[in-house]
């Protein structure tokens, strides 16, 4: 049966036209309409140009419309897929380049730190107003969040209405597949036992156990092959193997250190462990404008039949990492699979708060999404994360009252913040940010 899908931020170059050539190739959903709704009109009209050359390429059977109206594009949907990017990537920048000015550098800086924290306080209202819609409009509809701070944005949701709502990361399918966990593991793709168990928070997760084919430990075979330095750190230390090791850096301030001098400008510069701060004008990262004026162009060339000798619809990211199509055919379908996903915890970590969002492996069908029991985490990690979860707390609940108090508490107690600046300078670094992102946080002013 057709379905309808919203994608709010559908004008993001990072996951639109990935959705939208996948949804493209499944049976599925066939029929369905994809309702892209962004309050950015010229991103909308790029990806309706792109969306229906990329269904067209694949012989798909998919409506394509787009609005500016959220209310709109949600009303009867089935699927809410909520992807956005507030201030897009000038206020992007702006989480990078201030705290650089003070001494903090992060790799990506959109889930922990200042930027995490920037960005909860922008996306929370505007995300719990999708879920405050669909109550209206859509209230037995799925929500599936991509936007980040994942972990903060989902926890508000969950608290602030009754409609489903599930995190998904390109991270989180790294468990499950075997090339993945023999990329960073150092084993052998062919005798790995995938899905792998995994646990803790959005972009500081771990596999917690994994085996191989004749029974053996691979964690402790991990230990001993695993050539990464971060692998091998996460491994020695907490006993589980991180696959988004990058991204763990930022949640631990002494993995955060700059390689390249500081002269005025972060984006691009080294870090340790192969790393480089996210670069607005680098076209292979996510959300970047020089991405956005990539795909721009190519849209140009499609509505106009030139040629861009390097642009095609084959030059779009891969699929790969994307599974929003996965979780909604194992519910439409009642598949009975199982994906590690972001829901509220429910007893599936037993050391960490039932509420807290964590990732985690979780059984889908028909009736929902039910968190697989995990077990505990090592006492260490799970302590560490605690710290983690509290900071999110604050922020879902600063964001929807206005409090900037209890924000200002927040990032204080952020430890990239902490360990590198006094509660004075804190202060003043949480104020220059406040100021600078002021016309998208109107319950601070």
């Amino acid at each position: 049966m057709p379905k309808k899908i919203a994608i709010i931020g559908g004008g993001s170059a990072t996951f639109t036209p990935q959705l939208i050539r996948l949804f493209a190739r499944s049976s599925v959903l066939a029929g369905s309409t994809i309702s892209l709704m962004d309050v950015d009109a010229e991103r909308l009209r790029v990806m309706d140009t792109l969306g229906k050359k990329l269904v067209e390429s694949e012989s798909g059977d998919l409506k394509i419309e787009i609005t500016t109206n959220q209310r709109e594009a949600l009303t009867k949907a089935d699927f809410a897929i909520t992807a956005i990017a507030v201030g897009g990537s000038d206020a992007y920048e702006v989480d990078i380049e201030t705290p650089a000015k003070y001494g903090i550098f992060m790799h990506v800086c959109d889930s922990v730190g200042p930027g995490g924290v920037m960005r909860a306080l922008r996306h929370i209202p505007v995300l719990v107003s999708v879920c405050k819609d669909l109550e209206q409009v859509s209230p037995k509809a799925v929500v599936i969040n991509y936007a980040n701070p994942l972990s903060a944005n989902c926890l508000a949701m969950n608290r602030s209405s009754f409609v489903k709502t599930i995190g998904l990361c390109t991270c989180s399918t790294v468990p499950d597949s075997a090339r993945a966990v023999a990329r960073i593991s150092g084993l052998d793709e062919e005798q790995l036992l995938v899905p792998a168990m995994a646990a803790g928070l959005n972009h500081c997760a771990g596999i917690t156990e994994l085996h191989l084919k004749d029974g053996s430990d691979g964690l402790a075979l991990a230990k001993e092959r695993a050539t990464d330095p971060l692998i091998k750190w996460g491994l020695e230390t907490y006993g589980v193997l991180p696959y988004c090791a990058t991204h763990w850096t930022e949640f631990f301030p002494s993995l955060s250190r700059l390689k390249d001098e500081y002269q005025g400008r972060a984006q691009g510069l080294e870090m340790q462990y192969n790393m480089r701060i996210f670069d607005m004008e680098d076209p292979n990262c996510p959300g970047a404008r020089a991405r956005g004026r990539k795909w721009a162009t190519l849209a140009e060339d499609l509505a106009s039949g030139n040629q861009v000798e390097g642009l095609s619809l084959q030059t779009l990211p891969t699929d790969e990492g994307v599974q929003a199509l996965l979780i909604m055919e194992a519910l439409l379908q009642n598949r009975n699979k199982v994906h590690v996903v972001n829901v509220p915890n429910q007893g599936a970590i037993a050391n960490l708060p039932d509420d807290a969002i964590v990732e985690v492996p979780a059984l889908v069908n028909s009736y929902g999404v039910f968190p697989v029991h995990v077990g505990s985490l090592p006492d260490s990690f799970a302590a560490f994360l605690q710290q983690h979860i509290a900071i999110q707390e604050m922020l879902a609940e600063a964001a929807l009252s206005g409090d900037r108090r209890l924000a200002l508490h927040a990032f204080q107690q952020e430890p990239q913040v902490a360990a590198k600046l006094t509660p004075q300078e804190a202060e003043r670094l949480f104020n220059d940010l406040m100021q600078a992102h002021a016309r998208y946080l109107p319950l601070f002013n």
